[in-house]
């Protein structure tokens, strides 16, 4: 499944995962691209008789990361991505909180992933999400889990509520138990990595993912990786190796990048 992290600390929002995906029955690849994020713009409603584009409500960023089924929790993405791009609402009607957008999304969530539940993956379909975003009405970052029972029952709850971080997937446990009381942001990096590198837990591996919230935006860094040789890692992608850089005329990605170590203190 894999090991996806939310958590609250001195006012700002973090997601972080692995990159491991499940292809099949012990079978892994470490190519999962599982912290995203979700462009949405809200529009004022349509003037009557007029071809004018409406005038923009509000916009901003969503963060996702997921754990299970990599089928349904990118098809959801997918599913939803080009129409928040141009989402309208009603004025006194349309609820246009955080909880709306999840909402909404939850929506796309059960359709999809009872669907891909009917196929021959069973509940190997079920996936869990975590999204969040800056409400407007509140004024600050709230975040929402999507699940899945074995029942095939879907909900949705809202996590950082009551406590300063939520851990989704198959390494939640481990990671649980490895947390110190008062975790720093560090704290968080390392007992990801500490999973990751848990041969017992072969279900969470790979490179390190991040992204946090800074206002309406959720910014998403690759990892620098300092050594003999610097890696710069998104996911799976080393992005300073050598199949990106021996074309002359590469483009060169312009995401930030992060060092945990000295950033946070981690890893």
């Amino acid at each position: 499944m894999t090991l996806c992290m939310a958590w609250r600390r001195d006012g700002t929002v973090h997601f972080a995962s692995d990159s491991r995906l499940t292809v099949a029955k012990n079978s892994y690849a470490d190519v999962g691209i599982k912290v995203l994020s979700l462009p949405f713009t809200v529009l004022q409603p349509a003037e009557a008789g007029s071809n004018e584009r409406q005038a923009v409500a509000f916009s901003g960023e969503l963060g996702m990361c997921f754990a299970g089924s990599a089928v349904s929790s990118l098809t959801i993405k997918e599913s939803v991505v080009e129409i928040l791009k141009s989402l309208q609402h009603a004025p006194g009607y349309t609820d246009t909180s955080m909880a709306g957008l999840a909402n909404f999304i939850f929506t796309a969530y059960k359709v999809v992933s009872r669907t891909v539940c009917q196929t021959a993956l069973g509940p190997n379909g079920r996936a869990s999400i975590l999204i969040g975003g800056m409400c407007q009405e509140l004024g600050r970052v709230r975040v929402f889990h999507l699940s899945t029972d074995s029942s095939n029952i879907p909900s949705i709850n809202e996590v950082l509520t009551e406590k300063d971080h939520e851990f989704i997937g198959s390494g939640k446990d481990a990671a649980e138990n490895g947390l110190p009381q008062k975790p720093a942001d560090g704290d968080y990096f390392n007992v990801l990595k500490s999973v990751i590198d848990d041969a017992g837990i072969q279900s969470v591996g790979g490179q390190v993912q991040y992204g946090c919230f800074k206002g309406s935006q959720f910014v998403v860094y690759g990892l620098i990786e300092l050594g003999d040789d610097v890696h710069y890692w998104r996911g799976g992608l080393d992005l300073n190796s050598e199949e990106f850089m021996a074309g002359e005329s590469s483009f060169v990605p312009g995401f930030p990048y992060i060092d945990p170590l000295s950033t946070f203190g981690g890893l």
